[in-house]
């Protein structure tokens, strides 16, 4: 008797288990649909405003915070050592590339590695040609590091987003590209 308990329990359990994903679909697809609509409750909030700095990327800019301002910036924490970098890396140099000639919009990534030698050379062989700055401090600033990647949105006042935008993937991609041009185009 108590064995036909236990698989009855087993059965009710496994049952509960498979409905979220068996409802998954339907889910995932009513999201998309309510991912064009614009829904406020949604929405970006920044509040922290970006130390000063002045920093040079990799191939010599100098990068100030001043050059961020009255531009949405996505601002990418990486480390060659990390990963799920190296899943999200390509999708960052991508969105980079398309964003190249969009007035308002860019990428700028900050590396965490301690060995300054090992970026280029990772660079190259991505095929990454996004700015990097390798700043802990900075990256320290802009919001505690526990763990990599991280991505944030700076807006065009030099504020962060409360709300970080990890993740990769085409839906990823598109949903940044797209809540990049939302917040630029905010009065």
């Amino acid at each position: 008797m108590r064995f036909h308990h236990l698989y009855s329990a087993f059965r009710f359990l496994t049952a509960a288990a498979l409905v979220p994903l068996l409802l998954l679909p339907a889910a995932l697809s009513s999201g998309a649909a309510e991912s064009r609509r614009p829904d406020r409750s949604k929405r970006l909030r920044f509040e922290r405003p970006l130390p000063e700095f002045k920093l040079k990327d990799l191939e010599g800019r100098t990068w100030r915070l001043s050059d961020l301002k009255g531009k949405v910036t996505l601002i990418n924490v990486w480390a060659t050592w990390c990963v799920p970098c190296r899943v999200e890396l390509p999708y960052i140099q991508r969105l980079h590339k398309s964003l190249e000639n969009v007035p308002g919009l860019q990428v700028l990534t900050l590396n965490l590695d301690e060995d300054p030698r090992l970026v280029p050379g990772y660079m190259q062989a991505g095929g990454y040609t996004f700015p990097v700055i390798r700043s802990f401090d900075l990256a320290e600033k802009i919001h505690s590091i526990s763990e990599v990647p991280q991505n944030w949105l700076i807006d065009p006042r030099g504020r962060r987003s409360v709300q970080s935008l990890n993740g990769h993937g085409e839906v990823w991609l598109r949903r940044v590209q797209a809540v990049m041009e939302r917040v630029l185009a905010e009065p």
